[in-house]
């Protein structure tokens, strides 16, 4: 018979994509894990997963079966709302996942033309922090994922689209406001707002600051560039993020300035190279690219940070070819 342990250690592993984060979230060893998903597929009566690249790949049975596990996860009433959503939309279902900072920006943006242009597809928006939205798409949970943190893994495909420099993001009327550029050894002794520790992009500010041999005062830290904006712009200290991806200004009580030496990150889309691109995926592509062929390369300002789209004319990224890994 089926235990509720091995439901939810399956569940687990069909979020995280991997035992190590399903044993995290449920507070086990990884043996455990495994072993609980061997007993399952023992009584169940067929092969749950695949391994590929140290992540494990779903089956087309544990998909089936994961559906039916969700529902007796997410109660009744959110059945109904379901039910009634396949009802209306009949055209299809596109499943995207990106990073906070890109859900009420370019993804908004880009989720709108899309649904203006197909209105019978449902559309469902994941938002995850970087790491997560590499796994959803490895597990094939969505369909495609916009994030800025690149990743070598052969197990997906990625399609750079726009590249921008990380930014020091100062309150407005702070001191350093006057200058165009912002250097490690300017922010020598002042509070700075760190992302959390298991950030990549943390790792490569860290990296820059120890190389000039530059103490701050670390005392403050956040998960998102909203967060740590959010602090910066209640005067709590200065920081150096992500660019923030907008083709808007930034909401005031902030002050842009460029950093040096420069931190690029890629703005890319991400899909499972384990399966062809499916209809939706492909049109999505075509309303992104449409997109970003209409912004034009902008500077660092006071209250916004420029994004560089791929062929913009006289720019590193335009020299390189959208969509190759």
């Amino acid at each position: 018979m089926i235990t509720l342990r091995q439901i939810e250690a399956f569940r687990a592993v069909m979020i995280s994509g991997t035992v190590t984060q399903a044993a995290s979230m449920l507070f086990v060893s990884q043996p455990a894990v495994s072993r609980i998903l061997g007993d399952l597929e023992r009584e169940v009566g067929f092969k749950l997963f695949t391994r590929a690249n140290r992540q494990l790949i779903p089956t087309d049975e544990a998909r089936a079966l994961y559906d039916e596990v969700e529902r007796a996860f997410i109660g009744l009433q959110q059945i109904d709302q379901s039910a009634a959503s396949i009802r209306q939309y009949r055209g299809g279902l596109f499943r995207l996942i990106t990073i906070p900072s890109l859900a009420s920006t370019i993804m908004a943006d880009l989720i709108a033309r899309f649904v203006e242009r197909y209105p019978d597809i449902m559309v469902s928006l994941e938002i995850r922090p970087s790491q997560r939205v590499f796994e959803w798409i490895v597990s094939q949970q969505c369909d495609m994922g916009l994030a800025s943190t690149p990743t070598d893994s052969t197990s997906v495909v990625t399609r750079p689209i726009a590249i921008a420099n990380a930014v020091c993001v100062l309150p407005e009327g702070h001191s350093l406001t006057r200058k165009k550029t912002i250097r490690p050894k300017d922010l020598a002794g002042l509070p700075f707002i760190s992302y959390k520790s298991d950030a990549a992009f943390r790792h490569k500010v860290d990296e820059i600051f120890a190389q000039s041999a530059v103490v701050r005062d670390m005392k403050l830290e956040a998960r998102t560039t909203e967060g740590i904006c959010g602090l910066v712009s209640a005067g709590l200290g200065v920081s150096v993020v992500a660019p923030v991806v907008s083709t808007e200004p930034f909401p005031g009580g902030l002050a842009f300035r460029a950093f040096q030496p420069a931190i690029p990150q890629e703005l890319t889309l991400i899909y499972s190279a384990a399966k062809s691109l499916s209809r939706l995926s492909v049109q999505f592509i075509d309303v992104v690219e449409e997109y970003m062929a209409e912004i034009r390369p902008a500077p660092v300002a006071k209250g916004g940070v420029g994004l560089i789209p791929y062929g913009a004319p006289g720019t590193e990224a335009g020299r390189r070819r959208p969509g190759s890994k």
